[in-house]
């Protein structure tokens, strides 16, 4: 008779499925699903009954599963695997510990053994780690309002620490436990890993994190979360210089997947498409969706829209935003003004890199408009008096913009010279070498 992983294998190549669209589909994680496959665990009842429904197996898998939880010699094997399990997991902490301490992430004696004791103090008195995820959801909710105050290379090592933590809570969890809550954490922490590699100027080390990221919300279920790091990839890549039609046709495909359901995700998605249509084809299309943007912004609740300090939701300053970046682009110079004057009035006083951002915009659509001089002069005084940590690669890329828009026959003008090496002075937020 064939074993479990055997069959298991068998119909998923009948169905033309991978191990990564089973998971999707019976709701366990394809780990688990790669130790089935190899015989090396037996499934549970539930995940037996679960798999062998995805697969339409008919109560073949089931009947599998069964013999094997009889069969004492599988048992023993099983042992002994656990024991190869257990040297794997302390390899990969040793491992873990040692990548946070590159980062910077110090994990001291005491941290541990206190944490040792407080995770027996849970277990006696009956609160498991599942039942944390709530506090963890917190977690990513304070994440969202720090992102706009702490420099990069300090929020990337809290980062590094919270989501080597989570990952051994996940790890840890029974294979048979539902974690589309601890997906949803892991996709939060995960983007916002991405979002900082991308703001110390790291893409390349940023597009895995992207990936991982785009994974754990889609393993999650939570469109809006997927739509949302969706977005977020796309916004960075534009400011990273990616090319503008790549970047358009992507926000194209996924805003055409979406469910039509009016979400902060889905917003987001028609912002940027509407940034990169002001780069593409300036004009009325670009025009067109922002008033799509402020369709959408209408119809989403206070919770959403109310909260300028979180980058979670999508408050009114961002509205501006995405105006003074069409507006910038189009040449609307008295519109461009509007939205940054109405974009800053609604920042809190503590912000450190929007209101700069806004600035950048209007500096480099006042030399658009022809105003060359004034808005180079207006730029570097700006990007001068931002602090080092603070000049991240999206403030940095609009700076540059203002430089990029300068006429051909301004560029040796001596406050143009000066201003570009400013520029090529380099920063100090870089973190990662």
């Amino acid at each position: 008779m064939s074993t479990f992983g055997a069959e298991m294998l068998a119909i998923m190549a009948e169905r033309g499925l991978s191990l990564r669209k089973l998971a999707k589909i019976a709701h366990y994680t394809d780990g688990y699903l790669s130790r089935l496959s190899r015989d090396i665990r037996i499934p549970s009842a539930d995940a037996a009954q679960a798999i062998d429904v995805a697969l339409g197996a008919g109560g073949r898998l089931v009947a599998l599963a069964q013999t094997a939880q009889g069969d004492a010699d599988q048992a023993g094997s099983l042992k002994e695997e656990y024991s190869v399990l257990e040297d794997d997991d302390e390899m990969h902490r040793r491992r873990l510990l040692q990548a946070l301490a590159a980062l910077g992430v110090v994990s001291a004696p005491k941290g541990e053994a206190l944490g040792f004791i407080r995770t027996g103090m849970d277990h006696a008195i009956g609160r498991d780690e599942y039942s944390h995820v709530d506090e963890w959801e917190e977690t990513v909710v304070e994440y969202s309002y720090s992102y706009l105050l702490l420099p990069p290379h300090r929020l990337l090592k809290d980062l590094a620490a919270d989501l080597a933590t989570v990952q051994q809570i996940i790890s840890r969890q029974p294979d048979t436990r539902p974690l589309h809550s601890w997906y949803r954490v892991s996709g939060g922490l995960a983007m916002l890993v991405a979002k900082t590699l991308c703001n110390l100027d790291e893409p390349r080390l940023a597009r895995d994190w992207w990936s991982t990221a785009q994974y754990a919300a889609d393993l999650s279920g939570d469109t809006d979360l997927g739509l949302w790091i969706r977005g977020e990839h796309l916004m960075h890549g534009l400011y990273d210089g990616r090319p503008t039609a790549i970047l358009l046709r992507k926000a194209n495909q996924v805003i055409g997947r979406a469910s039509g359901v009016q979400c902060r995700g889905l917003l987001h998605l028609h912002a940027v498409r509407s940034q990169l249509l002001a780069l593409e084809k300036p004009g009325k299309e670009a025009m067109n969706e922002l008033r799509v943007c402020r369709d959408i912004f209408q119809q989403l609740p206070t919770s959403v829209t109310g909260d300028v300090r979180s980058i979670a939701g999508w408050a009114e300053d961002r509205l501006r935003y995405t105006e003074a970046w069409v507006y910038a682009h189009t040449g609307e110079a008295a519109l461009l003004d509007g939205a940054v004057a109405r974009g800053q009035s609604l920042l809190p006083t503590d912000d450190l890199r929007v209101g700069v951002q806004l600035d950048l915009l209007r500096a480099a659509g006042h030399v658009r408009a022809g105003d060359a001089a004034g808005g180079i002069r207006h730029a570097h005084t700006l990007y001068e008096a931002q602090p080092q940590e603070h000049r991240t690669a999206l403030v940095t890329s609009l700076a540059r913009q203002v430089a990029e828009a300068v006429p051909e026959d301004s560029r040796g003008d001596p406050n143009v010279t000066a201003y570009r090496e400013l520029l090529s002075s380099g920063t100090e937020c870089k973190a990662i070498t």
